[in-house]
């Protein structure tokens, strides 16, 4: 629960000096940092094939990043404390530009083993340069907007999902201007990347103005209560959902009866993100409105959502003992709508899970409430989006991508379940004080 300094904090909160110029950088930040992980989806898949890549690792190369980003975020933390916000935003940037740039040149690296080391090992990169950004970034909402955190995170989170939209198209579009496979195709995304988020690094050292102080001692990430437990759980199963989608999607949409391009995979992902983008605004603000008391049933909502999505998006062949039991006939109307109900159901099920951290965090200041929330948050999401496309390539190879998304579809229907179950649980809707998650205050 929040301590009672958390509390008086919100009742007299004031927004500090140069909110909105703070708040501009930090989406411009994460937007560039997004667009690094999504800007490969439409091309990469089939180039890594070239390089004589497997499927599952293709899911690793993919994963890779989010592994980075949850193993990393404790170190982001600490050098938080010690350095102060600033410095760390700077970082995020340049180290993820470099990165980028570097995995452009991996094209003249030779096929094979070669290839896929030098990919994993800047993709590691990339998800430090993200830890830096999304740790420092977080920090600072509830110090920036107070008790409309949840509609700052909505916020932000739309401009992470516009990232997700225009990376793809962005991506899909460099590499056919760049020549396609035979030409520079794969080198010209990551290398414009790379350079434009280098130049907003030195525009982040220029430009961002003093920043509200962190705390003085590195928070436990263990010091939370109880009913934190749920919106970890659910920030990673959505994570999966969003993350099967990685390594699967491509080859998905290229088979029968769809036989799409590059450029209409790019569009797909498009509408999945554009979906999101606008959404998490609205259950940021529906989360706000109630104070943070609705966030499981928002939560379930979203999981019965992603569940409907993905049992459309295969279709659903659910096949026990050699007999179908359940089959929905593919075809391009329901894959469409199911990617308009996919990007619905992530928005709801994400949205409202950083406010259900800072609500329950039990550290004794709002600094280290507010910081080791943001630690939380980016490493339960993570956790998601590495899992997600490592089980992803793992088992479209073991038994197909319709397969992968039925029982993906199956794990966020039990969710929902779940997620259900505690809502009409009073130990879970009725505030008090509780026991720590796993431990006491312990830096």
């Amino acid at each position: 629960m929040v301590s009672s300094e958390g509390e008086a904090a919100v009742e007299n909160f004031s927004p500090p000096e140069h909110r909105d110029r703070i708040f501009a950088l930090i989406i411009a930040g994460t937007f560039c940092g997004q667009l690094g992980l999504s800007i490969l989806t439409p091309f990469f898949p089939a180039e890594a094939k070239a390089k004589e890549v497997s499927q599952t690792t293709l899911g690793w190369i993919f994963s890779i990043f989010e592994l980075a980003t949850m193993v990393f975020t404790p170190v982001a933390s600490r050098l938080l404390v010690r350095f102060g916000s600033k410095p760390i935003f700077v970082a995020a940037n340049f180290i993820g530009g470099i990165a980028n740039i570097l995995q452009g040149f991996c094209w003249y690296a030779t096929d094979g083993p070669f290839f896929i080391i030098a990919s994993l090992l800047l993709r590691v990169l990339g998800g430090v340069a993200f830890s830096f950004q999304s740790t420092a970034g977080y920090s600072l909402l509830t110090p920036l907007f107070g008790p409309t955190v949840s509609t700052a995170a909505g916020t932000l989170e739309g401009a992470n999902g516009l990232a997700l939209i225009l990376g793809p198209i962005v991506g899909s579009t460099l590499f056919t201007l760049g020549g396609g496979a035979q030409h520079l195709g794969y080198v010209i995304p990551f290398l414009a990347l790379g350079v434009a988020e280098a130049l907003f690094s030195a525009l982040n050292f220029l430009l961002l103005p003093k920043l509200p102080t962190p705390p003085s001692n590195h928070p436990s990430l263990r010091n939370f209560s109880i009913k934190a437990l749920p919106a970890a759980i659910n920030c990673v199963i959505m994570g999966i959902a969003l993350g099967v989608l990685n390594p699967t999607l491509q080859p998905h949409c290229a088979a029968p009866p769809l036989n799409y391009d590059v450029q209409m995979v790019g569009v797909a992902f498009a509408a999945i993100c554009a979906i999101y983008s606008v959404l998490a605004v609205v259950a940021g603000k529906v989360d706000d409105l109630f104070e943070g008391r609705r966030g499981v049933p928002l939560m379930a909502l979203g999981a019965f959502l992603t569940a409907g999505a993905y049992f459309m998006l295969g279709p659903i062949q659910l096949v026990i003992g050699g007999h179908i039991l359940l089959e929905l006939k593919p075809s391009p109307a329901l894959f469409w709508i199911a990617a308009c109900l996919l990007g619905s159901g992530v928005a709801f099920g994400f949205i409202p899970v950083y406010k259900q951290f800072v609500t329950h965090a039990m550290h004794s200041s709002t600094e280290e409430r507010d910081l080791a929330a943001s630690g939380a948050f980016t490493i339960a999401v993570a956790m998601g989006s590495f899992l997600g496309p490592t089980l992803g390539g793992l088992l479209s190879e073991l038994i197909g991508v319709r397969g992968t998304y039925t029982y993906t579809g199956l794990m966020e229907l039990v969710l929902f379940l779940v997620l259900i179950c505690l809502s009409l649980t009073p130990a879970f809707t009725h505030a008090g004080r509780d026991p720590p998650l796993l431990g006491s205050n312990v830096a």
